[in-house]
């Protein structure tokens, strides 16, 4: 039975590649407590038989659209053109292999109608097949935007947000929605600029069950089973840029905020350079060049170019033996 309308929310559920899991993923948004809203599944020119699977749903259910995007425009391109097919007030940004529970447009909605300046809403997540629980120690559903970023996003290379949220259509068009530059992680960096501009709503129970499943034909930055500099490359310029706008560097206080993280972002590189010649993974030290940002210090550079000097002999005795 319905718990009420969804007639402001556009779902957009956002798919590449994932043919074995999709139906699944998508019968969890149909069986929703509320009825009313809108179900775009946007395809990124999957070439696993997924448009094709989704074609056939869509047939058989009145209440979800197909669209494909032209090309394939990767996450953030995909959840731009999606965004674009829609005009609701509310976005439910989700993706392709997540289950969720039966109340999470009912639970985000309700956030976002008790607290018109919300910008975006996100929840606490389980993991498929596991007692694991992904929860964070807010008691409010209302969070101060500016101290959420400054004490849970720019503290942390990781992020507690996932993709999946539902946002504000008024916050996402002042920003011009997701950063393509940034790739597969642009949406940290929606986080952190709708944080920037206004508060943000939590839901302190696990509505979205994660399987984290990708296909072995998947991109390899997207499968997160190897060492990735470009990947940590795109979370340095997220940080650094997010910075720039938040801070200002006029200011002595701006100036000693940038000046600690260029030397956390250094650091960090130097960290796992380290780690890279100590364990002798050829490919991490090869590919250095990779993680050079317009934020890295002096002497980090120095430091890279020592790491290769040094790892050339232990290469070279590698390939002897």
């Amino acid at each position: 039975m319905s718990a009420g309308s969804g007639d402001q929310i556009s779902v957009c559920l956002l798919t590449y590649n994932h043919v074995a899991v999709i139906e699944s993923t998508l019968a969890s948004i149909l069986k929703q407590t509320i009825s009313g809203h809108e179900v775009i599944v946007s395809d990124d020119c999957s070439t696993d038989g997924t448009w094709e699977l989704v074609l056939a749903l869509a047939a058989k259910e009145p209440r979800v659209r197909a669209i494909r995007t032209p090309r394939n425009l990767g996450m953030a391109g995909n959840a731009n053109f999606a965004v674009a097919n829609c005009s609701r007030p509310y976005i439910a940004l989700l993706h392709h292999d997540d289950l969720y529970r039966e109340d999470l447009l009912e639970k985000w909605q309700g956030v976002m109608d008790r607290h018109p300046d919300v910008g975006f809403v996100f929840n606490a997540y389980g993991v498929h097949q596991s007692p694991r629980l992904y929860t964070h120690p807010f008691s409010a559903q209302r969070l101060d935007g500016n101290w959420f970023l400054e004490h849970h996003l720019f503290p942390s290379w990781g992020c507690p947000v996932r993709g999946t949220a539902m946002i504000r259509r008024s916050a996402w068009d002042a920003l011009g929605g997701l950063r393509e530059e940034f790739g597969l992680l642009a949406d940290i960096d929606l986080w952190m600029r709708l944080a920037a501009r206004g508060p943000v709503g939590y839901v302190c129970e696990p509505l979205i069950t994660i399987r984290q499943l990708r296909p072995d034909y998947y991109p390899e930055i997207y499968q997160g089973k190897g060492w990735s500099w470009v990947r940590q490359r795109y979370l340095y310029e997220i940080h650094a840029a997010n910075r720039l706008t938040f801070y200002d560097v006029h200011e002595l206080r701006g100036r000693r905020k940038l000046l600690a993280f260029r030397f956390r972002l250094s650091l960090n590189t130097a960290k796992w350079l380290a780690y890279a010649l100590v364990r002798r993974r050829w490919q991490m030290i090869e590919t250095a060049g990779d993680s050079i940002t317009r934020q890295d210090q002096l002497w980090l550079r120095g430091f890279r170019r020592l790491v290769r000097l040094a790892a050339v002999p232990l290469l070279s005795k590698s390939a002897r033996s």
